[in-house]
């Protein structure tokens, strides 16, 4: 499955922008992601969002069984 990461997230923790990886749910997709980019889960609930298929999602173990594509976003604080 493609992910997107949106700036900053992309240069700050990965060095690209776009990805290729596999996983049940968006907890497994963080923990790969952490894999590549040590230090990146445990910012994650902090400072990324996930849309999976164009649909933020909150729940991470929402299934990305027929996810076609995940995209990480930086959240947006505000009052």
């Amino acid at each position: 499955m493609r992910i997107v990461v949106m700036p900053p997230l992309d240069r700050e923790f990965f060095g690209s922008d776009r990805l290729d990886l596999e996983a049940a749910n968006l907890f497994g997709m963080v923990e790969k992601l952490d894999e590549l980019a040590p230090g990146f889960a445990s910012v994650a609930d902090v400072r990324a969002a996930f849309a999976i298929d164009g649909v933020v999602v909150h729940d991470w173990s929402a299934s990305l069984a027929d996810a076609s594509e995940v995209i990480v976003l930086p959240r947006v604080g505000g009052g």
